[in-house]
């Protein structure tokens, strides 16, 4: 099976005053395509920074973080910024959307940095927000949604671009147990997403002889802790 994500040897120092944080101490990791992956761990243990780490949001202190055969730590800013815009999907935790902005409008924003036409970014838009169960709620502005539809928005909004890889940080984090399950999971199989109510914002990618399984069975299936 192919590697998508290999993690090797991956330290984040801080200097806080007179000490230094280990925030991570030397990380080890593999993931497979197909694979659900969970980083688990007590709050400030490092997985926010971890992610961050494998999305190149942030640069390590030391180590090496090599997605789809790319150095992450050794690319430059608009480098990073090209590689996200091509192959990952965001999912967080705060849901980051644009006030400003309705339903579709925020799930069709990520395909304009990518220079798609207006007509062809809010038609994939809509079949997304179709997808996540949000057909009446497309003129809706983010204050006029629930905190579970606002999540349906932010899947949406990252499954539109058709991401190879999806990181979510905490993504039901602001939800309560019943909205969790409200803003639905996601999972692709033969090439179409669905969405069901087994947790909300969990997303992996399988391929088309693969069997889409719930999300317990997921969670049984390969939880990672990472040690953190």
């Amino acid at each position: 099976m192919e590697k998508v994500i290999e993690v090797k040897n991956l330290f984040k120092l801080y200097r806080v005053g007179d000490s230094i944080v280990r925030a991570l101490n030397g990380i080890n990791l593999s993931i497979y395509a197909g694979e659900f992956c969970a980083i688990v761990g007590t709050s400030g243990s490092g997985k926010s920074t971890l992610l961050n780490m494998l999305a190149g949001l942030e640069k390590p202190t030391k180590g090496e973080v090599v997605i789809n055969g790319e150095h992450m730590e050794r690319l430059k800013e608009d480098q990073l910024v090209s590689f996200r815009r091509d192959h990952i999907g965001f999912i967080f935790q705060s849901f980051h959307l644009i006030g400003t902005m309705n339903a579709l409008e925020n799930v069709a924003l990520p395909l304009s940095f990518r220079g798609e036409r207006k007509e062809s970014r809010l038609k994939k838009a809509d079949a997304m927000l179709d997808m996540v169960n949000l057909k009446k709620h497309k003129k809706h502005l983010p204050n006029q949604m629930s905190g579970g539809q606002q999540q349906r928005v932010g899947v949406a909004r990252a499954l539109v671009v058709e991401p190879e890889i999806i990181f979510a940080d905490e993504p039901t984090g602001n939800l309560d147990s019943h909205t969790s399950k409200d803003a639905g999971a996601c999972r692709k199989c033969g090439g179409d997403w669905e969405c069901s109510d087994a947790g909300a914002g969990f997303c992996r990618k399988c391929n088309a002889d693969q069997e889409c399984k719930d999300w317990s069975e997921l969670k049984s299936q390969r939880r990672k802790d990472t040690g953190l």
